[in-house]
Parts: C-alpha cells; structure tokens; sequence
C-alpha cells in the first residue's frame, strides 16, 4: 500500500507542475507580457495621442498636410506650363495637359512620341527582346520536359 502511495505521489498534478510553477518560466512569462505591452503601446502612441488625448491637433495637421499636398501639386503644374513661343502667353490647353501630366505622373506628347522617347530603356528592350528558338515551348500547355528527358540512362 505504501508503495502505490508513493507513486501517486510521483506523478500527481502538483508534484509535474512544479518544474513550471517554481522555476524560471513564470519569470519569463512574466518578461514577454510586460515586453509585448510595451511594443504595442509604443507602437499606438500616434493612435492614441490623435483619439483620446488631442483629437483637434490630429484634425489640424491632417488639414496642414492636405495644404501642403495642394501647393506641391500646383508648384509642379506650375513648373511643367510652359509659355507659348509665339505669343509669350500659356494656352488653357496646354496648361490643362501639363497639370494633368504633373499630377498622374505621365510625360506630355502623343503616343508616338512616348514610345520613341523610351524605347531604349532596359524594361522595354528587356519585353521586346526576341527568345531564342529553344525557349518558346510547343505549344502553351508545354512545360518544356517530356517524360523521355527524366529517364535514367
């Protein structure tokens, strides 16, 4: 009877878990809630401070940074409105086309003149360069293996 006592006492609940409860993984534990509270409240401080702590001043940056946003745009259409040669003046055409090109990017010209322009690129001499014969497959469904090229020889 003593016997079967002791090891019960062996495998009991307590007696497995104490390598948890009284060794160094509480500690641990304990360091990876406080560093992950930490990380994430760092990480929210702009959330917060714009939420609960001063909701006017994140409504008047973001009024200043959409200000800002305006007057770059204007200073690049401004830059990009030339005046015409003939009569020193700025045609409403020619300045709505260099203001939509500074906006979205695009270069002003027709598309003949686009393409001309960069078609010495590397992307564009890279899509237009042809493939050799060896590596256009068969046909689109073609992998470029047969089952003869696995066979050992």
């Amino acid at each position: 009877m003593e016997e079967k006592k002791r090891s019960v006492d062996l495998i009991s609940p307590l007696k497995l878990l104490t390598g948890f409860s009284k060794g160094r993984i509480v500690y641990w534990i304990a360091v990876a809630v406080v560093v992950h509270v930490t990380l994430i409240g760092l990480l929210s401080m702009g959330y917060i401070r714009d939420r609960w702590i001063a909701p006017e001043a994140a409504a008047e940056r973001k009024q200043a940074a959409l200000a800002a946003q305006e007057v770059l745009k204007k200073q690049t259409a401004a830059k990009l409105v030339k005046p015409s040669v003939a009569t020193g003046q700025v045609t409403q055409a020619g300045a709505a086309t260099t203001a939509v090109a500074a906006v979205t990017g695009a270069s002003t010209g027709t598309t003949a003149q686009i393409l001309n322009e960069r078609k010495d690129t590397a992307i564009v001499k890279r899509i237009t360069e042809k493939a050799q014969p060896g590596e256009i497959p068969a046909q689109p469904s073609d992998l470029g293996i047969s089952i003869g090229d696995t066979e050992v020889h």
